[in-house]
Parts: C-alpha cells; sequence; structure tokens
C-alpha cells in the first residue's frame, strides 16, 4: 500500500473497527492518497502507522518542532487523542469513503465544514440533554 501511495496510486480498502464512527463505519471502503506532510490541515483523516498498527484518525491539531511537523490525531468517536505523529508516520490522507453505492469525501473545505457544523450540533445535543435531566432532577427533588 505504502509503495503504491509513494508512486501517486490511490487505494481502496474495507476499514475496521468504529473509532471513527459516524464518519467511516466498520466494514466500509475508504479510499485514501498520497499527501505530503505540508500540505495536511486540521480536520483531515489521515492513514498513519501507530506502532505496528495502521489508523485512519482525525487531525485535530498541527505543531511544529524544529523542521517537522506533529498531528495530533483523535478518532471521531474517541474522546481522547492518539499520541502525536511525525510526517514520516503519514501513510496518506482519506479522501472519501463508500457508502450505500455512493462516494463521500472526507478531504477538502466542504468536508471539514461537514465535520465541524455535525460536531457542534453533536455537543448542542449533549448539552441540552444534560441540562433536561440536570432539571427534571432538581424539580423532583
Amino acid at each position: 500500500m505504502a509503495e503504491a501511495l509513494a508512486k501517486g496510486t490511490t487505494v481502496r480498502f474495507r476499514a475496521e473497527g468504529i473509532s471513527m464512527y459516524p464518519t467511516i463505519r466498520d466494514g466500509e471502503a475508504i479510499t485514501v492518497a498520497r499527501v505530503a506532510a505540508a500540505e495536511v490541515v486540521r480536520g483531515d483523516v489521515l492513514l498513519c502507522r501507530h506502532g505496528t498498527r495502521v489508523l485512519a484518525h482525525r487531525v485535530v491539531s498541527v505543531t511544529t518542532c524544529g523542521s517537522e511537523r506533529l498531528f495530533a490525531l483523535r478518532g471521531d468517536a474517541k474522546a481522547s487523542c492518539d499520541a502525536s505523529v511525525g510526517g514520516s508516520g503519514v501513510v496518506g490522507r482519506v479522501i472519501g469513503v463508500h457508502r450505500n453505492g455512493r462516494a463521500i469525501a472526507l478531504s477538502g473545505r466542504a468536508a471539514r465544514w461537514r465535520y465541524r457544523a455535525r460536531a457542534a450540533a453533536s455537543r448542542a445535543a449533549t448539552g441540552f440533554r444534560g441540562r433536561w435531566f440536570t432539571g427534571i432532577i432538581t424539580s423532583s427533588s
């Protein structure tokens, strides 16, 4: 896979796991393309090496240490970040997921906007549910 990406070929394979739910669901086909570390921005979904594993997680922050860029990654369904990954650990950028016979873009400005809107709606719903339950508990005391 790494050789094909290095030559500029896009690669498609089945994702396993639920850490990127709902963006990427277990068993869905994802398409990965080569990306240079300098091109990565917050909100991209990267395929990276983590020890002996390869994970697709979202970039939540980008920092620079000397001349190397470091990426903090987190699965959409996870509460905490993974260990930071340097540019040498990046295998490629996930550019799409194939769901129910259609391709959904995961890279680019529109894809990052969709993610931010969904995340904000989720945070708002969680906050609303928390206040609603607090109100019930408070009023019944």
